[in-house]
């Protein structure tokens, strides 16, 4: 999993009372404590907020659940497909009028999620150097899903309706255009009145320069969904390479429409080394997205492969000072599991 790379693993049973003892362990040393474990479980096993600041009041404790910590729902299991996806109107709102809803892309709310718990960790942390006192984080995949569909859920207060139709948008340039080879082109243009007539006469539409139907925001709008028609006759007249040519030049914001195995032969993503090649243990190579965030060079500094489960235990039990002789009888009492990565 390439989320982690570059960590170590460590195995724990945390019903048994030496397993309980080794974490109680290494949150006397850490920083940070992040669960993704529900509130009712950890404090059946002493991990909760309540509990863990009384005895390591420098830590700071860092959550991630479905719905929050109050509410009917608070103790439901939920999956970013189930809480973020399926909860906040994302999973069906953003589909062709009329359609199912969509098979989500899964992790993607769990991967925006973690962005807002690294946020707030980052703050708290801030906190902790100027006064020495940790900090309880929290983040609900529910509550993402609705700060990232914010627009949309405010639209709806003032008559936006979901499902939407792209023959029929909101505005008919910030829209996708299928091309003559049958690929699609999505084109954003914030400005109307700055880019209609040029837009018009790129296609060869010096009929359409200054049509009162279309020409303003306002009358875009209102007749959004005949706008779009003619569109969708014009570009269908060109390949998606000549259609992007021709928006280069007049220097519209728009990209092609692409599939994700795409990114492997994309030359921005390549030379920003936003993706990245890993050897793992048997010899397989992989591309796999680099970190986003980039500290002063675009180099990705990956020196460890994604650990097996708990590969680094008997190490982190040495480094608490634990014994050959202990570390083995823990793992024989299963304590601990620890597979060993395999080379090829």
């Amino acid at each position: 999993n390439y989320l982690n790379s570059n960590k170590r693993g460590i195995t724990l049973d945390l019903k048994a009372v030496e397993g309980c003892a080794i974490m109680h362990k290494l949150l006397s040393q850490a920083d940070v404590f992040v669960t993704n474990y529900r509130t009712g479980a950890l404090e059946r096993l002493g991990l909760d907020y309540e509990t863990l600041e009384k005895q390591y009041p420098h830590l700071i404790w860092a959550q991630i659940n479905g719905f929050g910590d109050i509410g009917p729902d608070k103790d439901n299991p939920g999956f970013d497909t189930i809480a973020f996806w399926g909860r906040s109107g994302a999973m069906i709102d953003q589909t062709e009028k009329g359609t199912p809803p969509i098979i989500p892309l899964i992790g993607f709310g769990d991967c925006t999620t973690g962005c807002s718990l690294t946020a707030g960790i980052c703050a708290a942390l801030y906190q902790k150097a100027k006064t020495g006192k940790g900090q309880k984080v929290m983040v609900a995949l529910f509550a993402q899903a609705i700060w990232n569909l914010g627009t949309a859920f405010i639209e709806t207060q003032f008559g936006g309706k979901y499902q939407k139709s792209r023959t029929a948008p909101n505005m008919p340039f910030i829209n996708s255009y299928k091309c003559k080879d049958g690929e699609w082109i999505f084109i954003s243009i914030l400005e109307h009145e700055r880019y209609y007539n040029t837009l018009c006469k790129m296609v060869g539409r010096q009929d359409l320069v200054d049509d009162p139907r279309f020409c303003t925001t306002q009358q875009a709008k209102k007749n959004s969904t005949e706008l779009t028609a003619i569109f969708d006759g014009e570009f269908a007249k060109y390949n998606q390479a000549e259609l992007s040519a021709m928006l280069v030049q007049v220097d519209i914001a728009h990209d092609r429409v692409r599939h994700a195995s795409d990114i492997l032969s994309d030359p921005q993503a390549l030379q920003n080394q936003y993706i990245h090649e890993v050897v793992h243990a048997n010899g397989q190579k992989t591309w796999t997205p680099a970190t986003p965030v980039k500290f002063g060079n675009t180099e990705v500094n990956n020196t460890m492969d994604a650990p097996v489960l708990g590969e680094h235990t008997a190490q982190i039990l040495q480094e608490l000072n634990y014994s050959t002789e202990e570390i083995q009888y823990l793992r024989d009492k299963k304590v601990f599991l620890q597979q060993d990565r395999k080379l090829k």
